[in-house]
């Protein structure tokens, strides 16, 4: 959690932004300073902290009206009772504050559960069931291990809120959102979220996506088998619009933006 000052500051300026946006008005940074007993570019500071962790939009530097994001209704309804690093959680693109935690309940479990796969001797099956379903007869010892490094980079770039480095953690991504709706689900089942909080935190958890600018990782569970793959590569339209190598053994080739290390190689 936040200190309580700085939750009181936050509910204070979200509940502020939201009667301007009513309003159509501008943020009242000068009233927010002086009834806090602070200066206008300390305020500032802490809206810009705020806005980092996704809850506004105050549209200081841009002279626009302010908005308040879902997840900074959610703050306000929880009256600051949220964890730090939810907080901090992929702000940029996922507005759910319930989608943040379940992407981090379920990038836990998933390594974990992996890890214990790997110790058990039964990594291989583990991550078969992980891959699309058309590369599972490709999956061996090695390729579990380096499924397993990228399960431990993805979470690592997602915490730092960095996109997927290859082409084997968008898969593991895939696994991710799937693990996070089933952990919405059980939330709904256990009462904690309504049906219409699932519904929309669900519908957040596809921001990855927007995170690594596309989905096509998706067209890879739709192929009946390895080479389809390379058929697609081919594509004159999909060559056109940049998608990526998707053969297998282009799966741990490093993204532009990353550097070939560890389990990433050329």
């Amino acid at each position: 959690m936040i200190d309580d000052e700085t939750k009181n500051l936050a509910i204070d300026v979200l509940q502020a932004v939201g009667v301007a946006q009513a309003a159509n008005e501008q943020l009242p940074v000068n009233d927010l300073a002086r009834m806090h007993d602070m200066s206008v570019s300390s305020l500032r500071v802490a809206i810009e902290q705020f806005e980092r962790m996704g809850l506004l939009f105050s549209g200081l530097e841009e002279g626009n009206s302010p908005i308040l994001l879902d997840a900074g209704r959610q703050y306000l309804k929880r009256r600051g009772d949220v964890p730090l690093e939810v907080l901090n959680f992929l702000p940029a693109v996922v507005d759910d504050l319930d989608a943040r935690q379940a992407l981090i309940h379920a990038g836990t479990r998933l390594v974990d559960e992996f890890r214990y796969q790997l110790l058990n001797g039964t990594g291989v099956d583990h991550a078969v069931e992980l891959v699309p379903p058309a590369f599972a007869q490709a999956i061996d010892e090695s390729l579990a291990l380096n499924l397993f490094a990228a399960s431990v980079a993805l979470m690592a770039h997602l915490s730092d809120g960095r996109p997927a480095s290859c082409v084997a953690e968008e898969i593991v991504a895939v696994q991710l959102i799937e693990e996070a709706r089933s952990d919405l689900e059980v939330s709904h089942e256990k009462q904690n979220l309504t049906e219409s909080e699932v519904k929309s935190a669900s519908a957040e958890l596809k921001g990855l996506f927007e995170l690594f600018e596309d989905d096509d990782v998706l067209d890879l569970f739709e192929m009946d088998e390895p080479a389809d793959a390379a058929v697609a590569g081919h594509d004159p339209v999909k060559r056109q619009a940049g998608v990526v190598d998707q053969r297998i053994e282009a799966w741990f080739k490093p993204f532009g933006w990353a550097t070939p290390t560890g389990y990433l190689g050329e």
